[in-house]
């Protein structure tokens, strides 16, 4: 795989540290084979995740951010209103407060590239110049 960078989703998150996952097995191997992949994603993203795991799940995970060397970005007031427009434009999808960020965070910061299980939500999203995500696992 290329130097290149890539968005992780909740979804990702949660098959890498719940072993009952259906999507364990292929999360583990997915980044067993991604070590040149810089790694982005939301503590908004880390907080969901958290809410499905176990507390070992919990633990794990943040041993993994911890070692991973994930970027995780922060949001702020100035970017409420792209969210909220991203919230407008999908409103027929109705996307969860953590996607609408994620994709307007993907446009802001120009990385189409994403890891995750929400096949078709980032089928349809795109990043603000118009680029459909560019999906690396399943």
């Amino acid at each position: 795989m290329s130097n290149t960078a890539a968005w992780v989703d909740t979804g990702f998150l949660v098959a890498l540290f719940a072993r009952d996952d259906e999507h364990f097995a292929s999360a583990v191997e997915f980044l067993a084979n991604a070590q040149r992949l810089e790694l982005h994603s939301l503590w908004l993203v880390v907080a969901e995740a958290s809410f499905f795991l176990d507390n070992p799940g919990k633990v794990a995970l943040l041993n993994w951010l911890e070692r991973q060397g994930v970027i995780l970005h922060e949001l702020t007031v100035a970017e409420l209103p792209a969210i909220r427009r991203t919230l407008q434009k999908y409103r027929d999808l109705a996307p969860d407060f953590t996607d609408a960020a994620l994709v307007t965070l993907a446009g802001i910061h120009r990385i189409n590239k994403i890891i995750t299980v929400d096949v078709r939500d980032f089928s349809a999203y795109r990043l603000s110049d118009g680029r459909p995500f560019e999906r690396l696992w399943l």
